[in-house]
């Protein structure tokens, strides 16, 4: 025979259902709209009551007979009974209000109260909101402006909270996240070993960054957003974030806690003799970027099987800088030139611009200075702008998709009209924004793998 269903719960459902009957009979041929308004409502109305009777029906230190039942005090193990008056507390829940009723406990030696069903339901002593509404609100205030989340939410679900309780939600949310990564980023640099879990990037391993500026309450600062992602069949697969207003020495580390959590320090073989201790061979990585000098600091400093290439619309836009100054904007002197130079770089790579740029002879200043910059940029990222080789290997050659994480992670968030962060405010949305977008890979370490992975400084110490 199945268990009955307490009466808590039937009684809940029967009126659920009598005021639906009602509702139905009042509105009568009424439009869709109409019905699907007002039974929204009604459920809406019974959620609060039905979840008490859940609770109350499946939580063990609520039952009657918990009256009679003693406890061991959380500090000093003393068992306890409870007192004669039981304790109501209110919990505001994705299903509306719970009211709920449950002992309570005193010990008169380490003068200290508790509950244990409060422990049992996981709710923190003064916590006003459960855990599912905290994080919907988190979400909600990573999203939006803490007003229009809150107007959002109550449009939704009927459930009505301040724009300050949002943003009080999202920041401590986005803080926690925060903490959590400076204790991976701690444990890399202490170890150099990833944090657990991995969850290992598919195919080959790609790493991009990028920079927006984002205004502060002090001014304009500017946001690094890095990207470590998968490439396989030709696209980027599972990409993660990582976002911080910080300098380039302390984004670096950031962003080689999430490439070793995607796998960038997994040993895939060893170099040297079979027969004596050898040098571990991390996983290959493609670091792309727009060429800016910080990128390539941090990928040098970093990663060690790597390849640097500097993504293709930014080596595009430097020939169109350069033609707009030799030839004047728009023209079709400028086009032509560009688009000989662009095929040239296509085929054969910098060296063939190089060579284009030593016929050049600028009869003005602008011409020769912008000669000049452009000239020490090939040059300079001349081996990173092997394009021929890169398309040959199958890698990928723009950095299009961290340009576009720094326009949907940071942009759409912190570039509100009139938005002025605070850094700690501004760096626990950018958290939070960052674990929401990244895209959940299994973890892959197995007993087995974990047997085989090595840090880089014990591969070093072998070779010693």
């Amino acid at each position: 025979m199945p268990d009955t269903v307490p009466a808590p719960i039937v009684a809940g459902l029967e009126a659920l259902g009598e005021a639906l009957a009602d509702w139905g009979r009042r509105h009568r041929d009424a439009p869709l709209a109409t019905q699907e308004a007002g039974v929204l409502a009604l459920v809406r109305a019974a959620l609060p009551t039905l979840l008490a009777a859940v609770v109350q029906g499946s939580t063990t230190a609520m039952a009657p007979e918990q009256q009679r039942q003693r406890q061991p005090c959380p500090g000093c193990g003393t068992r306890r009974r409870p007192r004669r008056q039981w304790r109501r507390r209110t919990v505001q829940t994705v299903c509306g209000p719970l009211h709920y009723e449950r002992p309570y406990y005193w010990c008169s030696a380490c003068r200290h109260g508790w509950c244990p069903a409060d422990q049992t339901l996981a709710v923190p002593p003064r916590a006003r909101l459960s855990a599912g509404l905290t994080a919907w609100l988190a979400e909600l205030g990573a999203g939006a402006t803490f007003a229009p989340a809150a107007a959002l939410l109550e449009r939704l679900t009927g459930l009505r909270v301040s724009d300050e309780t949002v943003r009080q939600q999202a920041e401590r949310q986005g803080a926690e996240h925060e903490a959590a990564q400076q204790a991976a980023i701690g444990h890399v640099q202490a170890t150099q070993e990833a944090a657990e879990p991995v969850s290992a990037a598919p195919g080959l391993l790609v790493v991009q960054a990028d920079g927006v500026l984002v205004r502060y309450a002090d001014g304009f600062h500017e946001v690094k957003v890095g990207l470590v992602a998968g490439w396989e069949g030709g696209r980027l697969v599972a990409p993660s974030y990582v976002a911080a207003r910080e300098p380039a020495a302390a984004f670096g580390p950031r962003l080689l806690a999430e490439a070793a959590r995607r796998g960038a320090l997994d040993v895939v073989g060893w170099e040297g003799p079979r027969t004596t201790p050898g040098l571990a061979v991390l996983r290959r990585v493609v670091v792309l970027g727009d060429g800016a000098p910080w990128i390539w600091h941090l990928a040098a400093e970093y990663f060690g099987d790597r390849i640097e290439i500097v993504d293709w619309y930014h080596a595009s836009q430097h020939l169109w800088a350069l033609a707009h100054a030799l030839y004047g904007t728009g023209t079709e002197a400028a086009q032509r030139w560009v688009t000989a130079r662009l095929q040239e770089l296509a085929e054969h790579g910098a060296a063939a611009v190089l060579q284009a740029f030593r016929k050049l002879r600028p009869t003005t200043a602008a011409g020769r200075e912008a000669l000049r910059v452009e000239r020490g940029y090939f040059r300079t990222n001349e081996a990173r702008m092997d394009y021929p080789r890169f398309r040959a290997a199958g890698w990928p050659i723009g950095s299009g998709a961290v340009e576009s994480a720094a326009r949907h992670l940071v942009q759409l968030r912190l570039k509100r009209p009139g938005a002025r962060w605070s850094a700690a405010g501004g760096q626990a949305i950018l958290a939070l924004r960052a674990q929401l977008l990244s895209r959940p890979t299994r973890p892959t370490r197995s007993g087995e793998a974990r047997r085989r992975r090595r840090s880089r400084a014990a591969a070093v110490a072998l070779v010693a």
